[in-house]
């Protein structure tokens, strides 16, 4: 569940029939949310409408691992605004605060797949190399994962210990996972320019796609009722 907290999965719901530029604008109008709003009842607002976003559209489960990654770093803001600040209420704001934003980036990178990102960054830069650069790095981002939980694994077999509460051995142990990291990074990069050369890319000046997507009503309603919600919390 943790590593598909921001992995894109296509599912069979409405959320992912929307048009890409919709689903990227009102990820961002969320994340904007997120960061903007600070009083509690506004935060809790905007978390209990990400959850029923999220369920609406069969992705809740994927995104609850955005929970495991966010409850820690919330703890520790939880704790520090307690402390400085000895108000209940805004610890527990500014905690359910950064769980929104973690939750609103993970609804964003798992409803828009790296061919809709790659769409959108060549029609609005009009820059075939970037928008190829930011969807690849996009695409290798699981395949990132899986090669370090690949590594990991092997080094636990060799005896290297990953539990350790010494953290300056826990230190030391987790630089052996970068070296076979940096190694086989090296080689998908020599695989994937030969495997860009062979299918001859850059040959043709002005390429096309194979989909062109079009703005709808339905899609402009979604737009439309993201944006009210917000504007509806934040004049609360």
């Amino acid at each position: 569940m943790l590593s598909r907290a921001f992995i894109y999965e296509q599912k069979n719901s409405w959320l992912y029939k929307l048009n890409p530029y919709i689903k990227l604008t009102a990820g961002t109008v969320l994340v904007v949310a997120s960061i903007a709003f600070f009083l509690l009842q506004k935060v809790l607002a905007l978390f209990a409408f990400m959850i029923i976003l999220s369920a609406s559209a069969k992705k809740l489960r994927m995104n609850m691992g955005s929970f495991a990654i966010s409850i820690p770093f919330a703890a520790i803001i939880f704790i520090g605004e307690f402390l400085l600040g000895k108000n209940l209420q805004i610890g527990i704001a500014y905690a359910i605060r950064f769980v929104n934003l973690v939750f609103s980036s993970s609804i964003i990178f798992t409803s828009v797949s790296p061919d809709e990102i790659d769409y959108i960054v060549r029609k609005v830069l009009r820059s075939r190399d970037f928008s190829f650069l930011i969807s690849t790095t996009y695409k290798f981002i699981p395949v990132l994962a899986s090669d370090i939980s690949q590594i990991i694994e092997v080094q636990k077999a060799r005896g290297v210990d990953f539990e350790t509460k010494n953290p300056f051995k826990l230190i030391k142990n987790y630089y052996t996972i970068l070296v076979p990291l940096f190694v086989v990074s090296i080689i998908r990069s020599q695989q994937l320019a030969e495997a860009l050369e062979l299918r001859g890319y850059g040959a043709s000046e002005k390429p096309t796609f194979i989909y062109e997507y079009r703005l709808g009503l339905y899609d402009l309603f979604f737009m439309v009722f993201v944006l009210l919600f917000v504007l509806l919390v934040a004049f609360l």
